[in-house]
């Protein structure tokens, strides 16, 4: 069984982050408390099987690798899961809940997943509808809807509508108002980057990249320019200044990452965050830091939450559920903005 030290609380709940790249898999206990976590390098991507059968035996078995012993050590945990194991491609397809919606997500929105070791609870992802006549495409989100979850009870008391910043593959921008989801929106940034530096010129052009913030900010001031080339433009503009011998080609990863950024900022900040918004930013400490900077530029000040809002969020779904009773006496240490 597991053993439990005086500073430590039983463990209530198996938390898990299941994205397309990556997973993330908690063992959580009172009042949310992380008492272990793992990273497991299969996400979506690494589990898909190519008929239904092998795919449920794919999920299964990665299941079993990030979280096994944790059931064995305590078989009656319950286990939840949000992120793309919940999408078309993923273990079972958990469906969307649309917009506006109010964040209290209750047992009959969860979708159960039955398995060798017992039953895992997949969230719902949220969806914008789109026009019916398809002038105005609409959205979703898989994950990070719990991240949203996680990190406004992460939050000190605040009035008024806030701004949900998660920087990632896909980053999302959703405006949050009374307790409710009411719009959000996606940018490809981060996939963008990657398909940019891996698979085109750019990535030809580029030596192995070393940190340089100089060469960000660089970036972060060509695609804030005005007038703007367009980003097509300046992506290649990076490729010119390296042949000019005015960029490093080990900077110009960073230079195009400030580039990227600056130009997501610069079209979805006015669309979602009004004058006076209090804008967050959750998810990967680097990423946030770099979209900090993005918003500087407009005299727009963040505040950041880490990324572990996702355990929190599954935490609270599951309670809101009934997965859970609530916490009986030790409350987490909570970062308080």
């Amino acid at each position: 069984m597991i053993q439990n030290t005086p500073d430590t609380s039983p463990p209530r709940l198996i938390a898990l982050d299941w994205g397309t790249s990556s997973q993330r898999a908690w063992l959580l206990g009172d009042g949310g408390r992380i008492l272990d976590v793992r990273r497991p390098d299969f996400g979506l991507l690494g589990t898909t099987g190519d008929d239904p059968e092998s795919r449920t035996r794919a999920y299964e078995a990665a299941f079993d690798e990030a979280c096994g012993d944790w059931i064995a050590a305590a078989p009656d945990l319950p286990a939840i899961a949000c992120g793309m194991v919940g999408s078309a491609q993923g273990w079972r397809e958990a469906g969307y809940l649309t917009t506006p919606t109010d964040l209290t997500i209750g047992a009959g929105d969860l979708t159960t997943v039955p398995h060798p070791r017992g039953v895992l609870h997949l969230v719902p992802g949220l969806r914008v509808a789109s026009a019916a006549d398809g002038s105005v495409p609409g959205d979703v989100m898989r994950g990070e809807e719990t991240q949203i979850i996680g990190a406004l009870g992460m939050l000190s008391a605040t009035d008024g509508p806030l701004t949900i910043v998660l920087p990632g593959t896909h980053s999302k921008w959703a405006r949050v108002e009374d307790h409710k989801i009411v719009a959000f929106a996606t940018a490809m940034s981060g996939e963008l980057y990657g398909l940019v530096m891996q698979h085109g010129i750019l990535g030809r052009t580029a030596t192995t990249g070393v940190r340089d913030d100089a060469a960000f900010g660089r970036g972060l001031e060509t695609g804030t320019s005005v007038p703007s080339r367009g980003l097509p433009a300046e992506l290649f503009g990076a490729r010119a200044l390296v042949l000019d011998g005015l960029l490093d080609p080990a900077s110009l990863p960073d230079y195009v990452s400030g580039v990227i950024i600056a130009d997501e900022v610069r079209h979805l900040l006015p669309l979602h965050a009004a004058a006076g918004h209090r804008i967050l930013l959750c998810g990967n400490a680097d990423l946030c830091r770099r979209y900090a900077a993005g918003l500087h530029v407009h005299g727009v000040a963040a505040d950041i939450v880490a990324e572990e809002a996702a355990a929190q969020g599954l935490w609270r779904v599951a309670i809101d559920a009934g997965l859970l009773d609530p916490e009986p006496s030790t409350n987490p240490e909570k970062e308080t903005l």
